[in-house]
């Protein structure tokens, strides 16, 4: 067994995520989620921040949306253009949320930054930087969409499974661990075709906000009209069980 901390799971096997996280099964119910925001929104351009291997951004893309798709991994950049580079409306590059660069203020009507992708910026000063930049790159009416898990609903200590997938010979597990304000994210890769069944541990680390510094932070930021929920439909109320928060918060 090797772990591995350097290096991620996800800029080794940007390759796997979609496999990983059964990207195919997702699209599905992704696409009745994306239509959500679309019929709420009714943008003409969006930015997702943190668009991973293209999905999120493929969907808007494919309802006729100018988009472009950011990730702070080239490795994952990489294979969103393999995936999904031939859609004449999208685009893909590599950037970090804290540093968006200056050609990209007012451009969009829409920001979606999902799946927790924001607790990977790693700290509070880091946080209020990339909302900033969010409010920067949004034009006048322009909203934010963040989706991030409810850290405080799981307990302290507590391993919670995620989900275990298998593609062929490799077999993935993927579980969490909370400690504190730290969470850890284990993903587990075995490799059954490798003569010594090769097995791979990787634990990546988060540095979670709370609803409260989330807000908080928006509201510093200048964003207005902060609605919390618990789902990208927008119907359930966020409560302190919720599994996961949704912000909506408007540049006015």
């Amino acid at each position: 067994m090797s772990l591995k901390k350097q290096k991620s799971f996800f800029e080794i096997y940007a390759h796997e995520y979609d496999i990983l996280t059964n990207a195919k099964q997702r699209m599905i119910p992704h696409r009745k989620e994306i239509d959500a925001m679309i019929a709420k929104f009714q943008p003409t351009s969006v930015l997702d921040a943190g668009c991973a291997t293209g999905l999120t951004a493929m969907l808007f893309a494919d309802s006729g949306i100018s988009t472009v798709g950011i990730d702070r991994s080239r490795s994952m950049i990489q294979v969103a253009k393999s995936n999904y580079g031939n859609l004449e409306n999208l685009k893909f590059q590599s950037s970090n949320f804290e540093k968006l660069p200056q050609t990209m203020y007012q451009q969009y009507d829409l920001i979606v930054c999902l799946a927790n992708s924001i607790s990977g910026v790693g700290s509070l000063n880091n946080l209020y930087k990339s909302l900033q930049n969010f409010y920067n790159v949004l034009i006048p009416g322009g909203t934010l969409v963040l989706q991030m898990l409810n850290y405080i609903s799981i307990n302290d200590g507590e391993f919670l499974p995620i989900k275990a997938t298998r593609n062929g010979d490799i077999v993935y597990q993927r579980f969490s661990e909370r400690k504190g304000k730290r969470l850890y994210i284990y993903v587990n890769r075995l490799d059954l075709d490798s003569d010594l069944l090769k097995y791979e541990m990787f634990r990546h680390e988060f540095e979670n906000f709370t609803p409260k510094e989330v807000s908080d932070t928006l509201r510093k930021t200048k964003f207005k009209k902060i609605r919390r929920y618990s789902d990208l439909f927008f119907k359930m109320p966020f409560g302190k069980t919720s599994r996961d928060l949704v912000l909506t918060a408007l540049k006015e």
